[in-house]
């Protein structure tokens, strides 16, 4: 069946997010209408040749959706109105298969999986009543509807496109790349490859010194060759929707064939170059090329400060990407942008650059002037495109080492000379805060460094609360003598309930560190604490001072590292007792650390458990108990959460009435601003500890944690 191609048609082109300006450009010299921004995508009025068109040519859109009916949908009748206004037999055969997307919900919809089988039942009952029979559901449909809700409001149609337009053909569907393939065009655009293309320039150039999986190269090529990106496609349009016009599709496809043919007469013109210093990296791109049948481009495998000079084309843009693990920081990815930023300053003067990267890129660390940045969003990660019109350094570049916070470290190891020597620990503060432009704190774990950024104030500008971080980060491994390699960033934020005791990551970057004769494993980078409370040091020792022949119980024990010194310190019996398994199981492997894990007499147990019930229904005595609860804590025996402020008084008795009577409370918590209940003093024996049990380290910082010895009258 053909239609009448020159109707005008409302269509919709879905496309990333933050280039639809760019897509509406594209859809208006696709021979649109008119053409509307709208959120990820564009509206466009057209006919079908301009439909067909767009689909074959776009660089940019991800799909092409034709809509047949706009109106109310805020509950089912009014959507049902809506799909009963569509003659559906002109666009599908009664005995043809169909798939429905919904999105969106209203009033009667709460669920698009149900929203989707009871719009295809919809579609269905209209067939049978006219034919008997009704289309059934496929993954390979012949025609795909969409449903789209907002705010009351409906829009259904038909998505045209037969696979996604994202998709070239040159690379395999289930390769991980890391930019697709329209977003690559989108970069390209917003980085003057259009234009270079367009100038009377007699060679132009377009190098990738870290090409990875070669994408910009292949669409910068696809571009300079005038090669639709529907021509690599094996399918594009979809050809069983009844609607569809076979000689204009065929029509559009010579044309495309011919402009192709035409471009490639000028490949003398063009010079790309992609180099990777991964030897998989410049195979996969050569291969992913050489699937499109485009000329014959340079190849090289080497690092950023190896890299060759260029075959010297007129002009030219060098575009990257930079591949940066998770793990990376401002320390070590300052050789990859320093190295990259000389070479990138040793090309002519008449070359531009653009640079690709997630949003918190230490870019200035190229000593590049950057012209623009452009937002983008890579699947779920918010990037930024940095342009530069001229290639030029800075003649005195930026100083990353700052010599302020280099002089206060020296002070501070200075006043920690003796604790450091006598070993007792290998774990300890080096500063925190101490410069308030320097809003971090930094501890010393063996050789590595855990660096915790403070979140800035909102009035202190977002750019140099980042600088002075990057300059932090570089500064720190001179000054302490460690590895830049061996430097752990997280940013400290107010955390409530559980959240602390979450995970992170995943690099599970553990080690062992040492603490009076005690050794435990700690973990600084998967978890927003590392497994050791450095401020706790002092009570975990006098813990072990105190504990032989005791019976000990440490609540809400964390990782066990109060009950290991309990145990090492000859303690009868520990118990541990925490909700989380996790922990529990970490709390195990720092007693194995020690050589406590075999215990046929059970004389340590860990107990996973909800502390505040379990401390409630508890039946034993015990002579020592360390009780350093959370700030905030869920449980059903509250009426709604714990909070150490509100509730500690009922903690604390609980907690005595299973204290023998010789026995002691240790209570702390590190809610800066507690202030303990005055009933505490005046049931039991109470003695202010907080400032023994500070350790040198932490001095500066005296609310980091209370903490108060509790015996019975």
């Amino acid at each position: 069946m053909q239609s009448d191609n020159v109707t005008s048609l409302q269509w919709f082109f879905a496309c990333p997010q933050f280039i639809e300006p760019l897509l509406a450009d594209e859809l208006t010299d696709c021979g649109a209408e008119s053409v509307k921004i709208g959120h990820a995508g564009v509206q466009a009025l057209g006919d079908l040749r301009f439909g067909y068109r767009a689909m074959l040519w776009s660089r940019l859109a991800s799909r092409a959706t034709l809509q047949l009916a706009q109106g109310f949908g805020k509950d089912q009748a009014e959507l049902q109105a809506l799909i009963d206004s569509i003659d559906w037999q002109q666009h599908l055969r009664p005995e043809g298969t169909l798939k429905v997307r919904f999105f969106g919900l209203n009033d009667d919809i709460r669920n698009t999986q149900f929203g989707a089988q009871w719009v295809k039942d919809q579609i269905g009952d209209q067939f049978r009543s006219q034919h008997g029979v009704r289309p059934s559901v496929s993954n390979t449909p012949d025609l795909v509807v969409v449903v789209n809700l907002h705010k009351g409001n409906a829009s259904i149609g038909i998505e045209l496109n037969q696979h996604s337009l994202h998709q070239r053909g040159y690379r395999d569907l289930g390769t991980h790349a890391p930019i697709r393939e329209n977003l690559a065009a989108a970069v390209l655009v917003r980085a003057g490859w259009p234009e270079l293309i367009a100038s009377d320039t007699e060679t132009v150039a377009l190098i990738d010194p870290q090409c990875a999986a070669a994408t910009f190269l292949i669409e910068g090529a696809l571009m300079a060759f005038d090669i639709a990106p529907g021509l690599l496609r094996e399918h594009t349009v979809a050809e069983r929707w009844l609607g569809h016009d076979v000689d204009l599709w065929q029509e559009l496809l010579e044309e495309a064939q011919q402009r192709r043919t035409s471009g490639l007469a000028h490949t003398e013109r063009f010079e790309f170059w992609g180099n990777d210093s991964h030897a998989a990296a410049v195979m996969a791109a050569r291969a992913d090329w050489r699937s499109t049948d485009l000329p014959a481009a340079r190849w090289t495998q080497c690092d950023l400060n190896a890299m060759p000079a260029p075959t010297l084309a007129q002009v030219g843009l060098v575009i990257n990407s930079p591949t940066i693990e998770a793990s990376a920081n401002v320390v070590t990815l300052r050789p990859l942008f320093d190295a990259l930023g000389t070479w990138m300053a040793s090309l002519p003067s008449t070359y531009r650059g653009a640079l690709f990267a997630e949003a918190d890129v230490p870019i200035a660390l190229t000593n590049l002037f950057y012209s623009k940045e452009y937002r983008f969003l890579n699947s779920e990660t918010e990037c930024k495109l940095y342009t530069f019109d001229k290639l030029v350094q800075k003649e005195r570049p930026t100083e990353w080492i700052s010599d302020d916070l280099a002089n206060r470290i020296t002070k501070n190891l200075r006043k920690l000379k003796n604790f450091i020597k006598q070993g007792h620990t290998d774990a300890y503060r080096v500063y925190d805060m101490d410069i308030p432009e320097y809003a971090i704190a930094v501890d010393r774990y063996a050789d590595w460094l855990h660096v915790q950024e403070y979140a800035p104030p909102k009035s202190i500008d977002e750019k140099a609360a980042e600088q002075r971080l990057q300059q932090a980060l570089l500064t720190l491994p001179a000054a302490l003598g460690v590895d830049p390699k061996k430097v752990v960033l997280k940013q400290r934020r107010q955390q409530k309930g559980k959240n602390q005791y979450e995970k992170q990551g995943r690099a599970e970057q553990a080690l062992i560190v040492s603490e009076h004769g005690v050794r435990f494993k700690v973990n600084l980078s998967d978890y927003l604490d590392t497994g050791l409370f450095l401020d706790h040091r002092p009570i975990r020792y006098w813990l072990q001072q105190h504990a032989k022949g005791q019976k000990v119980l440490n609540l809400f024990c964390y990782t066990g590292t109060a009950s290991v010194h309990a145990a090492v310190g000859g303690a009868n019996r520990v118990d541990s007792v925490d909700m989380s398994a996790t922990y529990l199981e970490w709390a195990k492997e720092n007693f194995s650390l020690n050589d406590l894990q075999h215990d046929p007499y059970r004389r340590y147990r860990f107990i996973q458990a909800n502390v505040l019930e379990w401390l409630y229904d508890c039946d034993e005595y015990y002579d020592l108990i360390f009780l350093d609860p959370p700030t905030f804590s869920n449980s059903k025996r509250m009426q709604d959460t714990f909070d150490v402020q509100r509730d500690h008084l009922a903690l604390i008795d609980d907690a005595m009435r299973v204290l023998s009577a010789q026995g002691t409370l240790i209570f702390s918590n590190n809610f800066r601003k507690f202030k303990l209940d005055a009933e505490v003093e005046e049931r039991y024996i109470v003695q202010d500890y907080r400032k023994q049990s500070l350790p040198l380290d932490f001095e500066r910082d005296p609310k980091i944690h209370g903490c108060w010895l509790i015996r019975k009258e």
